[in-house]
């Protein structure tokens, strides 16, 4: 097999070059800070990777690959008895878990550190499944209470006035604008609203969204949750990039990783969705820097939350504006416009946003994580022990702070090689393989922008 004929040796060989880089550090929601490194160390292993894989793709991916590798091949039929009980299973879960959480949001301890909400929300549902989503596919897809409960409350209606129940049909609004507003709710709950670890507080969040999401569903058919539910919309686009997926046959098919960005649906709002996700992540990083902190280190209460949604404002803003400069300048350079580039190229920041995630929750999930074994004997926090485990002891050293950096600095670094990959695969399939590589040379400068300001912002720096 040559280098030309094998679309993916490219991306490897500028992977295989961090391995002399030295690790970062990350954090997340309560994630550990206690990996510092020189930032000019962080700075030239984040260069090096993105360069190295910008030079490499230019020389060795020169015929787009990813369309075709887009549509795999059948593993098996999911419409088979026994995967339908499966499927049918899921849906009983996710709607029994879902209760679960919204329960003891509302009745369970009012005390956090004893309640399954938070660590059940924002940790395993929030990162966890981001991390399941690029790695396995779209997962969330099987347990979605939202569908399950508005299929139900469809068909109890259908019986009622005697009518068949109607399949789902497409979204009444070819449009992710919905789905927008929705994950920026949640983003806002989680790093700008000053009580995010309060059980009442996610239960008052839960309660909203979902009534937002099943009354839209009533109101607009079923089909409007694909383009309003913020969460199932992002774990999808990260879903792309997984060799699994399910396609609208019902068969599970395997793929070339990445290759799926290729088919994500150009819609309205798909672009500011990700830009969205991509720059609440970025400030997440930027309130750990000195210069956050001494803005709105010392605010508690309403002042933080105001302070914070500003600032989640901005950086938003400045992120989406970096991305439109670098658009601007590639339809500059190609004579296109910068609208329809935006679009077109929107897709391959997707790797980006799970690179973030990786990078600033992976040790979260890890260490934190293991709270749940508690939580699950006792969920509302009174005193049960229910499978054993109340007792548990998190093992703070089941990763080891090296591994930890290791597996956050590559995730960023082969995140952003990945988002550089994909844009070139874009660009050779619209373009002559010489003005594709000068096409990208504004998307390159974005993709070394964003991920050594991202390292930066991760130390707190």
């Amino acid at each position: 097999m040559s280098w030309r004929r094998s679309p993916f040796v490219a991306t490897g060989l500028a992977a295989l070059a961090l391995a002399g880089a030295a690790p970062a550090a990350a954090h997340g929601i309560g994630g550990r800070t206690d990996l510092p490194l020189p930032a000019w160390q962080l700075a030239w292993a984040a260069g090096f990777s993105v360069a190295s894989s910008f030079v490499a793709l230019g020389a060795f991916w020169s015929q787009p690959r990813l369309v075709a590798a887009a549509e795999g091949r059948v593993l098996t039929d999911l419409r088979r008895p026994g995967f339908r009980v499966i499927e049918a299973t899921a849906k009983v879960v996710g709607v029994f878990l879902f209760g679960i959480v919204l329960f003891a949001g509302w009745r369970g301890n009012v005390n956090g550190a004893v309640n399954i909400a938070g660590d059940a929300f924002l940790i395993w549902f929030w990162v966890g499944l981001q991390m399941v989503a690029f790695l396995f596919g779209d997962v969330w897809r099987a347990f979605n209470p939202y569908p399950t409960i508005a299929d139900s409350g469809a068909w109890i209606r259908a019986k009622l006035r005697g009518e068949e129940l109607a399949p789902v049909g497409p979204s009444t609004e070819a449009t992710l604008w919905p789905a927008v507003v929705a994950i920026f709710a949640y983003l806002w709950f989680e790093l700008a609203y000053h009580s995010t670890d309060s059980p009442r507080s996610i239960a008052m969040f839960l309660t909203v969204y979902s009534a937002v999401m099943l009354g839209g569903a009533a109101v607009r058919g079923r089909g409007w949750l694909r383009s309003a539910d913020g969460f199932a919309v992002l774990f999808a686009k990260l879903a792309a990039m997984a060799p699994l997926f399910r396609d609208d046959a019902g068969h599970l098919r395997l793929r070339a990783p990445l290759s799926g960005l290729s088919r994500l649906p150009d819609v309205p709002g798909a672009v500011p969705f990700v830009l969205v996700v991509l720059g609440s992540t970025t400030f997440d990083g930027f309130t750990r820097s000195s210069l956050w902190l001494d803005i709105g280190g010392d605010r508690i209460g309403w002042s933080r939350t105001f302070a914070s949604t500003i600032g989640l404002l901005v950086i938003i803003g400045l992120v989406g504006m970096v991305y439109s400069i670098a658009i601007s300048a590639m339809g500059t350079i190609t004579d296109e416009e910068p609208a329809e580039l935006s679009r077109v190229f929107g897709p391959t920041l997707v790797p980006i946003a799970a690179a973030y995630a990786v990078a600033h929750y992976f040790s979260l999930l890890v260490l934190d994580g293991q709270r749940m074994f508690i939580r699950a004997s006792d969920p509302f926090g009174r005193g049960w022990d229910l499978f054993g485990t109340a007792d548990y002891a998190i093992d703070w050293t089941l990763v080891s702070p090296s591994v930890i950096a290791w597996v956050q600095t590559l995730g960023i670094a082969i995140g952003h090689t990945l988002a550089v990959a994909a844009a070139h695969d874009v660009a050779i399939s619209r373009w002559n393989h010489a003005l594709a590589v000068r096409s990208q040379y504004p998307m390159l400068g974005v993709m070394v922008l964003y991920t050594v300001l991202g390292l930066f912002l991760l130390l707190g720096a």
